[in-house]
């Protein structure tokens, strides 16, 4: 449906009132996710325009930023030539396995997939995980009933096509309150999330919009019905070459965490910056590198006089 001239869509058509009257979180389900039953608008027009290279602005964004993400970037491109041939002016693509080491940076490139785009982006970690409960949500009859986290994101975001990044998904297990990774071949299949059926919304909810991005440091535990439904794209992380443009990078991240622009954190020395090139250079992690910044910016910012008002 078009609302105010956007393409939108109405998740979930109703949610019902039935069940345990008696109990006040049961019985406010509806009112809580009512904005589900609304339209919500799909997200990322502006950033599938063409730019005068003729490549979408989110590619030309990202590959500016991480050139060696440029297989990841690729599949980004082709995916938003579609949906304009389409007709189809939102961000949507085939769900995505990024394979490679710790610290490549698959997390980083997926949020800001999120960021740049508008849809925004929620991250849930495997690691560990032994139950499907956050992922899948807990029904109705559950001292604290939620829905999917899809469904969460949705809502929290106020998008119908947000991206959610599931990471380490190769380190979750089966247990006895359900298996994670059975769970997503429902989430990530289109045919079957445009009719989910959430147990705390104890309705149908539409998820074929969402874009899914998995990561993962090996493959080989993971089940062929998951490869099935993903598009595999390696990534070794960026080269010695890249450090410069890692730790700007990085630093201009920090800063938006903290709400700010990157003049107005502390400015370091040249010494420390060379220190923290050289980290990278020697470790090729980011997320050592965005830990050593962390550090410095705070280490830094304990000298910084203070304005008095």
């Amino acid at each position: 449906m078009v609302v105010d001239g956007k393409p939108h869509v109405r998740p979930c058509v109703s949610i019902p009132t039935y069940g345990n009257e008696a109990n006040k979180c049961i019985a406010s389900i509806g009112d809580v996710y009512s904005p589900l039953t609304t339209p919500l608008p799909l997200a990322g027009a502006p950033m599938l325009a063409r730019t005068r290279g003729n490549e979408s602005h989110i590619a030309a964004t990202l590959r500016a930023e991480a050139p060696w993400m440029d297989a990841v970037i690729g599949r980004l491109a082709d995916q938003a030539t579609l949906q304009l041939r389409a007709g189809l002016p939102w961000l949507s693509f085939r769900p995505l396995l990024l394979v490679g080491p710790a610290g490549a940076g698959k997390t980083h490139l997926a949020r800001r997939i999120g960021e740049l785009s508008g849809c925004s982006s929620a991250i849930l970690s495997l690691a560990g995980a032994s139950s499907n409960a956050e992922l899948a949500g807990s029904p109705r009859g559950f001292r604290h009933p939620q829905p999917n986290f899809a469904a969460m994101a949705m809502l929290r975001t106020g998008i119908a096509n947000p991206v959610i990044v599931v990471d380490e998904v190769e380190k979750a297990a089966s247990g006895d309150l359900g298996d994670p990774v059975a769970t997503l071949l429902g989430l990530l299949d289109r045919s079957t999330s445009s009719r989910y059926f959430d147990g705390c919304l104890a309705a149908e909810i539409d998820l074929s919009h969402v874009n899914w991005i998995l990561t993962a440091n090996r493959i080989d535990r993971l089940p062929e019905a998951l490869l099935s439904r993903v598009e595999v794209v390696e990534v070794l992380g960026p080269g010695p070459a890249h450090a410069e443009m890692i730790v700007a990078s990085l630093w201009r991240d920090i800063a938006r965490d903290f709400g700010l622009p990157p003049s107005a954190l502390p400015r370091v020395e040249a010494a420390a910056q060379t220190a923290l090139l050289r980290l990278f250079r020697n470790t090729r992690s980011l997320r050592r590198l965005r830990r050593a910044i962390e550090t410095l910016v705070a280490v830094s910012g304990r000298h910084v006089p203070r304005t008095l008002n």
